[in-house]
């Protein structure tokens, strides 16, 4: 394909601020689809340069009327952005890590390898939650991701059913909402 005609077709693309970037650029600098691709790179290296890291993600913590899907999501959004890509198993982990206090202590337990399946267990617990079918108390703030102590209480016939040793069921949590 002839460079001009795909410098021509590539600015098709551009919107907003790119095209205000690529309509002051001097034609003199601008010779070949090279001239055009380098000077793309140097405007928007930013980008990568700033790009989320995983240490931005250990600090990202559930706000307080949040549900656990709306955190999931905004984690997860960010998580994509991570320069080199993290894998699955580790974006569970650290999601999971930066829980309150509440909701690490039960989904610890869980642990998917899955994240999709994950959050559908966090769902289930604050559905849970709701419900009433948990009690606690905390001596520090509710959305607090420090592991302090706290007073937690919840009837054996809701988490007794749901875990036969270290292997949690999503079935389980179904055979739950039937029977209750």
């Amino acid at each position: 394909m002839d460079e001009k005609l795909l410098m021509h077709l590539f600015q098709d693309g551009f919107a907003g601020a790119a095209v205000a970037w690529y309509t002051n650029l001097e034609v003199s600098q601008i010779q070949s689809w090279k001239d055009l691709t380098t000077a793309i790179i140097r405007q928007y290296q930013y980008n990568t340069d700033m790009a989320p890291d995983r240490n931005q993600l250990q600090s990202m913590t559930k706000r307080e009327h949040e549900s656990i899907k709306e955190y999931a999501q905004r984690w997860r959004d960010l998580a994509a952005q991570v320069v080199p890509p993290m894998i699955e198993r580790e974006m569970i982990t650290i999601m999971v890590d930066m829980l309150p206090t509440f909701h690490y202590e039960k989904m610890i337990v869980y642990m998917s390898a899955n994240f999709a399946d994950l959050i559908f267990a966090g769902e289930r617990i604050e559905s849970r939650l709701r419900k009433g079918k948990f009690e606690y108390a905390s001596n520090v703030a509710p959305n607090n991701n420090r592991r302090a102590p706290m007073v937690v209480s919840y009837p054996n016939f809701f988490w007794g059913p749901l875990f036969d040793g270290m292997q949690p069921s999503l079935d389980r949590f179904e055979e739950l909402d039937t029977h209750h």
